[in-house]
């Protein structure tokens, strides 16, 4: 036989859930994102996921693991919705080859797929930093207040993106 469990919670009492797992499931979106934007964000689309499934609830006591579950497969959706923007912005931002031969398009096409291929393997953080940059044109500066990291750490994962980025990339030149 089951034991009983708590009672799903009642809408006066989610207004108390959302004060006291808010920190939680930020946290959780940041070790993600590295943008406040974006966990906050999260934290928004967790909670509305929250109130929808409020009458599924089975055990009211099991709600932080639930929450903090549903941050992080949020925020791996939003950063692997930014990984495939970033890919058709690097299949779009390859010159166009001035004969349009199919060669040359098959050879931009797999050049981009390779970057992307290196891009992934990068560190979360230092692969945000070079799209940031080089992809969405940022200054330094706002790719630092966009991440929350200092500028001179901003500089550094740059280096290190773009020295990954030209030894991995090396055959193609």
């Amino acid at each position: 036989m089951r034991a009983p469990t708590a009672a799903p919670p009642q809408t006066a009492d989610f207004a108390s859930i959302v004060r006291r797992h808010t920190p939680l499931v930020h946290a959780t979106a940041m070790r993600v994102l590295h943008s406040h934007a974006d966990a906050d964000d999260v934290v928004q689309e967790t909670f509305l996921a929250a109130w929808t499934h409020l009458g599924t609830i089975v055990d009211a006591a099991a709600i932080g693991g639930w929450l903090v579950t549903t941050a992080r497969r949020r925020s791996y959706d939003r950063f692997s919705g930014a990984a495939a923007r970033v890919t058709g912005r690097l299949d779009e931002s390859t010159p166009a080859a001035d004969d349009h031969a199919p060669t040359g398009v098959t050879e931009r096409a797999s050049l981009a797929q390779a970057a992307t291929a290196v891009l992934t393997t990068m560190p979360a953080t230092q692969r945000r930093c070079w799209e940031l940059r080089h992809v969405e044109q940022l200054s330094y500066r706002e790719v630092a207040d966009a991440l929350g990291l200092p500028v001179s750490t901003v500089r550094g994962m740059l280096v290190r993106a773009r020295a990954t980025l030209s030894r991995e990339l090396a055959a193609w030149r």
